[in-house]
């Protein structure tokens, strides 16, 4: 059964739909070294994974100024592989250029990660009920551009200020850490995502959420494309 990939503002029915979506739609669709549009869906999605990241506190530094994509051979050691490979790098806000691997993220997920793709993956229903609502009541905007998304299919949630990584380590913080945290993928059943195996502690997370999170809404590449 395909294990999916989640993170708060896309949810892919699987691991290699994820990487898949990342090599087409970033990786071989930017110019080499252009930088990737800090309000794009790209730079949020780009962001969302690398936080998950087994070395993500060295990897994202000091902070983050853009993504980019680069040629691998040209990156200290990779000099002999093929010329048509391409690598994702993050600029560091202290100007240092960092390179780092999507595929490492999306198939060893550490378990921080799980327990933030357990996190979102409890919020699922209710993110799809709000936008299900919200786009009822209508108009909605683009909280990047102000512009009005005309149709749900064309819209991502996205945390701005808390954002996703504030979200989530204040929450487990207030919990003893990571650790503290025991999730399951099916127990064995048929089962479509990562969940909080302790209910309680899955119920105490919507409580927190719904009193510090504030979701909003930005355009997708679908509402380019439509």
């Amino acid at each position: 059964m395909a294990i999916p990939f989640i993170v708060p503002s896309r949810v892919f029915r699987s691991r290699t739909e994820a990487k898949n979506y990342i090599r087409d739609e970033i990786l071989r669709a930017y110019d080499i070294r252009q930088a990737i549009p800090t309000d794009s869906v790209h730079h949020q999605l780009l962001l969302e994974v690398l936080e998950l990241h087994a070395d993500a506190v060295d990897k994202i530094g000091p902070g983050i100024v853009h993504f980019y994509v680069e040629e691998t051979w040209r990156l200290p050691g990779r000099e002999a592989v093929g010329r048509d490979q391409r690598a994702l790098m993050v600029v560091r806000s202290d100007g240092k250029a960092v390179d780092w691997s999507y595929h490492h993220v999306i198939d060893s997920p550490t378990p921080a990660a799980n327990v933030k793709s357990a996190l979102a993956f409890a919020l699922e229903t209710s993110r799809l009920e709000r936008r299900d609502a919200d786009f009822a009541s209508g108009p909605v905007t683009c909280a990047i551009t102000g512009q009005v998304i005309p149709q749900k299919h064309q819209a991502d949630t996205r945390h701005l200020d808390p954002t996703w990584h504030e979200l989530t380590t204040g929450f487990v913080g207030t919990i003893g850490g990571w650790g503290a945290v025991e999730t399951h993928s099916g127990k064995g059943g048929a089962f479509v995502g990562r969940d909080v195996e302790d209910v309680a502690l899955r119920d105490a997370w919507l409580r927190y959420y719904a009193a510090n999170g504030k979701p909003v809404y930005v355009k997708n590449e679908l509402a380019e494309r439509d």
